[in-house]
């Protein structure tokens, strides 16, 4: 499966981001038949060696919410996101369900450019 593509704002380098208000997962229109369990999202700067990876979790309190498991909402609350420093960088958001093989799936992925701070 090709992840579908999500435009976010860029934002300045040490300024609070946006984050993504509320956003389902849906598969041909309808949430993924089992319910979700956790969510990931991971920025890393593209050619950095060894690849520079910021993470945000829904294991983490404020970091990523499941508003609903079952329909798969989930938001990303407005935050400081430290180490996501100036130039571009590419991000995936992965869930995971809660059957018993807890099945990854990378659903949204893009790239978000973060301004330098003057």
């Amino acid at each position: 499966m090709i992840p579908a593509k999500l435009a976010l704002e860029k934002f300045t380098e040490g300024d609070e981001w946006d984050g993504i208000p509320s956003l389902t997962i849906t598969i041909n229109g309808a949430a993924p038949p089992v319910p979700l369990a956790s969510a990931k999202m991971r920025f890393k700067k593209p050619g950095a060696v060894p690849s520079t990876v910021v993470e945000l979790s829904s294991a983490t309190p404020g970091q990523i919410t499941i508003v609903s498991a079952a329909t798969w909402e989930i938001s990303v609350p407005p935050q400081l996101v430290a180490g996501l420093t100036f130039g571009k960088w590419t991000w995936r958001l992965r869930c995971l369900d809660t059957s018993t093989t807890g099945r990854p799936k990378t659903y949204l992925a893009d790239e978000i450019e973060v301004l330098e701070t003057i």
